[in-house]
């Protein structure tokens, strides 16, 4: 079935013609391209509910697979060599709880706020963002450091991208 879909209007199309964006969730929930079949089934159930001047595409929403480097400075007190796995599994939780929607940007100061909330971390000297890439995750390329908001909080994403972190070891860092 759809796992998530967003519908944005064709700006390069003179007919005003509807993009429909989907993806789906493999059985690990892991986000995966839709088959044709359930788009071909998804073409013909909205053909009948259309407007007839309606013009709709279905289109695979771009699947960005994300990893984390952090760059913090530990309380006193903290042991040094549990925290990093006690960190990565805390934000792999927190950043996995609720599935981004298609064309959501990536909040880098929600990052940097789950790690200030850390009673293990005493500051946050630097986040970083990178494409994730090789067996088992996606071919999309995508210039995070491009698209970063004046502020430094998001990463901005296409209206057809979906990011996703696919596995807590995406999330690495360095710990002083």
């Amino acid at each position: 079935s759809i796992y998530r879909s967003s519908v944005a209007k064709d700006t390069n199309d003179l007919r005003r013609n509807l993009n429909l964006y989907i993806v789906t969730q493999d059985e690990n929930g892991f986000l995966e391209r839709t088959n044709q079949t359930l788009k071909k089934n998804l073409r013909h159930w909205l053909n009948d509910l259309r407007m007839v001047a309606d013009s709709l595409d279905i289109y695979d929403a771009n699947i960005l697979n994300v990893g984390i480097f952090f760059d913090i400075i530990l309380n006193k007190g903290a042991n040094k060599t549990t925290a990093l796995s006690e960190i990565r599994k805390e934000l792999f939780s927190e950043l996995t709880l609720v599935s981004p929607q298609i064309g959501e940007p990536f909040s880098i100061g929600e990052v940097e706020r789950i790690l200030n909330a850390s009673p293990l971390v005493n500051r946050v000297n630097s986040i970083k963002v990178v494409n994730k890439d090789g067996s088992g995750y996606s071919d999309v390329r995508y210039s995070m450091q491009a698209n970063v908001s004046p502020d430094g909080g998001l990463i901005y994403l296409p209206q057809n991208f979906i990011w996703e972190i696919k596995r807590e070891k995406d999330i690495t860092g360095r710990i002083q």
